[in-house]
């Protein structure tokens, strides 16, 4: 790494100049200042799969601080990038920090954190918060922030086109994509082994959540605690076409363990997950992931962050 790893022993901004609607760019020499003013290196990336990279490589160089600058996605691009470098497999008292500094469209990891949205507060805290040791799942092998699901969801990212510019067109394409998605799915039954025990439900909707929330927002699992070492398992029963366009004001807001009949809500740690129909495909975070079968468990204190009171 050369010059690059003559600070680490202070730590690294891992920015993904595109995030935002493509905020990034405008932003970056004041972000390099702003990093510089905490005694940080800025290391943006360049073309897909760099933060991945950039992550392996500070890792590996022995980097206490690990900041991830962007949405969403770029916070797993860099916790891929250390759990490829073999972070998770080490005891938790040798494990860098890690940090985010949310620039994304919604951020939805960042906001159950409590991270703040303010840049120059957001690396405040990742370097002198209060020090919590946060959750994280794996569904193969492949770490999530937020959630897994399967079921309609599942049909919505099919139909869902490329990223939109913009936060507006991203709701307006996805609520589209739902009412799609809606019109051709039929529930479907799926098994269920969580923690050794075999369940079977015709569903909606299932989802295996690490946080609270998902997608642009949507609080799918509204009583997860993200230090607790458990998942939250939540299965939308069967409903009409009607039902559950009637019920997704419900599901966005988290009311629906509260006020939507039939729904099904428990802590796990680990879940095996199939279905009677082959090729139903499972949703990891923000992307669609292998078929099912999935093994999906809790990674119980995977991240030694620092975060707000």
């Amino acid at each position: 790494m050369g010059d690059e790893a003559t600070q680490a022993d202070q730590g690294v901004v891992l920015l993904n100049p595109a995030s935002g609607a493509s905020r990034g760019p405008n932003n970056l020499e004041e972000l390099t200042a702003l990093a510089a003013a905490h005694g940080l290196r800025l290391r943006p990336s360049q073309r897909a799969g760099d933060l991945t990279r950039l992550a392996c490589e500070e890792v590996r160089a022995g980097c206490p601080l690990i900041i991830a600058a962007g949405g969403d996605d770029s916070v797993r691009e860099v916790l891929w990038g250390m759990d490829l470098a073999g972070v998770f497999a080490r005891p938790g008292e040798e494990r860098p920090y890690f940090g985010i500094l949310p620039l994304g469209t919604f951020n939805n990891f960042a906001r159950y954190l409590n991270v703040p949205l303010d840049p120059e507060e957001a690396l405040a805290t990742a370097l002198t918060g209060v020090l919590h040791r946060v959750d994280l799942g794996r569904a193969g092998d492949r770490l999530f922030t937020e959630s897994v699901g399967v079921g309609v969801d599942v049909a919505a990212w099919k139909a869902f086109p490329k990223e939109s510019p913009s936060m507006f067109r991203r709701l307006w394409d996805g609520a589209i994509a739902v009412l799609k998605a809606i019109t051709v799915f039929r529930p479907r039954r799926y098994f269920l082994e969580v923690d050794g025990r075999l369940q079977s439900f015709r569903a909606y909707h299932i989802t295996v959540a690490n946080s609270s929330h998902f997608s642009a927002g949507i609080a799918i699992a509204p009583h997860a605690v993200i230090d607790d070492g458990n998942l939250d398992l939540c299965v939308i029963p069967s409903l009409s076409k009607l039902g559950f366009i009637m019920a997704i004001p419900i599901i966005f807001l988290g009311k629906h363990t509260a006020y939507l009949r039939g729904v099904r809500y428990s802590q796990v740690r680990r879940v095996r997950l199939w279905s009677e129909h082959s090729g139903a495909l499972l949703r990891i975070d923000g992307r669609l992931g292998p078929p099912l079968p999935a093994e999906i468990q809790v990674i119980p204190q995977a991240l030694p962050m620092r975060l707000p009171v």
